[in-house]
């Protein structure tokens, strides 16, 4: 194991709450290690009639699991395992620094459904509705100096950050906060969506 893996210490603190038909995570991670990390913090969306990618902070996953529990953040979405994938969906990430502060907020628009950048929503019928005890919200992260990471900073949006890494997808780490629910629904996908 690499050492540097070992002085990357981040802390998650969130809160949970409804306004309207949001469920709203509002988030801050702080970095309480020796080494800058970069969280993920975006997936990059590309205007069909430009051609132009921009950042768009409200990409999320959500997932069934583990267990009456549901996942939901930004992190790296499980590879689709009914098609290949030339390329997997890296999220962009923005540098923190040892003692720095990110703060954030995530919307996720009512009925609280599965969904992840590989894959369009089904219709509603191809759904079935699971009662939640409760929601861990995860943000990944990838420490600097593990597995060969490089960061570039995104052309028009200088705060955020490629990153690559002999492995992308493995050197991602996340860290998670569980929250106990009570009346909540999601509505799970029927077809091969990955949740691992």
């Amino acid at each position: 194991m690499n050492t540097a893996a070992g002085v990357a210490d981040l802390k998650l603190a969130c809160q949970p709450g409804k306004e309207g038909n949001l469920l709203v995570f509002s988030y801050k991670v702080e970095n309480l290690g020796t080494v800058e990390t970069y969280v993920m913090d975006a997936v990059a969306s590309v205007d069909g009639e430009s051609g132009t990618s921009t950042p768009d902070p409200q990409s999320v996953v959500v997932l069934a699991g583990p267990g009456e529990d549901a996942t939901v953040g930004k992190f790296m979405a499980p590879l689709p395992t009914d098609r290949r994938v030339a390329r997997p969906i890296v999220p962009l990430a923005r540098r923190l620094a040892p003692g720095e502060i990110l703060q954030g907020q995530i919307e996720i628009p009512l009925p609280f459904a599965e969904g992840s950048p590989y894959f369009a929503d089904l219709p509603l019928r191809r759904y079935e509705v699971v009662e939640l005890k409760g929601v861990f919200f995860t943000i990944g992260y990838w420490a600097a100096g593990v597995d060969g990471l490089a960061a570039s900073p995104v052309d028009d949006a200088p705060d955020f950050f490629n990153v690559v890494t002999r492995n992308t997808l493995r050197s991602a780490r996340r860290v998670t906060q569980r929250f106990p629910t009570h009346s909540l629904q999601l509505l799970k996908r029927t077809d091969q969506f990955p949740r691992a």
